[in-house]
């Protein structure tokens, strides 16, 4: 499917015809058929072809490891560091050296460990960033929480180690969005207490009732990150509204946060979560 413009050369197809409507650029001389649909597993096979021997690394690994097939402006490979190595020069290509080479299967793709991912992020990220990629990474992956603890630790000497060790304390398994992650880290970072994920609410009768993105069991407060996919599907909608009343029905509140209010006015969210655990006489402490 991929090919290169040495490829095109030696079938017969000129560099005007490669340059027009019937073929797609994927990175530097790689092409495909404009047919295919540019994404990241397309970027990163191009890369490969590129630099044979290499990983898939850094946001790249993240988006493969993640299920995120949008395209990136930078696609990231790592290979061995070798004395006489030749690395390619190709825009939107970032090529990394390292001493030794981790490496792991994603679908047939070699790309870092979730483990090593995380801690290659680290010096590229902020905290709340680097959280959000250690919980995607462990939502979609092997990895756990306490995996990414260990090669935090383990990362001595490594530019951002004390990064990734502050956010892999932070990294949860149960979370379903980047947005859900920050909504967390909102309200541990404002100084309430950290909320559970993945806490399933039963009724009275033990049966299965709903499982709230954040919990607070003991108050029996649920919070909730609503996206646009929520308004944008009827369905899902109507079964928001009927999984709310049954909660509420066994006595749990239930706040609705969005994107607007975590990224434009933070501060409400912490305020209105703090009231409702006050008015739930739940006892508040440092996180």
């Amino acid at each position: 499917m991929l090919f290169t413009v040495a490829d095109a050369r030696a079938a017969g197809i000129s560099r005007g015809v490669l340059r027009g409507p019937r073929y797609r650029q994927v990175l530097g001389p790689v092409y495909v058929d404009a047919t295919v649909a540019l994404t990241s597993r397309l970027q990163a096979e191009a890369a490969l072809m590129l630099t044979p021997g290499a990983v898939v690394s850094h946001d790249t690994a993240l988006s493969l490891w993640s299920a995120d097939d949008r395209a990136a402006e930078i696609v990231h490979v790592t290979v061995r560091r070798e004395p006489r190595r030749t690395l390619p020069r190709v825009s939107g290509l970032r090529v990394h050296e390292v001493q030794r080479l981790d490496r792991a299967l994603r679908a047939g793709l070699p790309l870092t460990s979730p483990e090593r991912t995380f801690v290659d992020l680290s010096p590229h990220c902020d905290l709340t960033g680097l959280v959000c990629a250690g919980d995607s990474l462990v939502r979609h992956s092997h990895a756990e929480p306490n995996h990414l603890v260990e090669a935090a630790l383990a990362a001595i000497g490594v530019r951002g180690a004390r990064r990734a060790r502050e956010a892999a304390a932070l990294v949860r398994s149960g979370v379903d969005s980047a947005m859900e992650s920050r909504l967390r880290l909102l309200l541990v970072f404002g100084g309430l207490p950290e909320p559970e994920t993945g806490y399933v609410v039963t009724d009275s009768a033990g049966g299965w009732l709903a499982e709230p993105d954040l919990t607070y069991p003991d108050s029996k407060l649920g919070i909730e990150y609503d996206g646009k996919r929520h308004l944008a599907d009827a369905r899902q909608w109507r079964l928001d509204i009927r999984r709310r009343e049954n909660l509420e029905r066994e006595g749990w509140r239930i706040r609705v946060v969005t994107a607007y209010d975590i990224l434009q006015i933070p501060h409400t969210v912490v305020a209105r979560v703090s009231e409702d655990l006050r008015a739930r006489r739940h006892p508040l402490r440092a996180a």
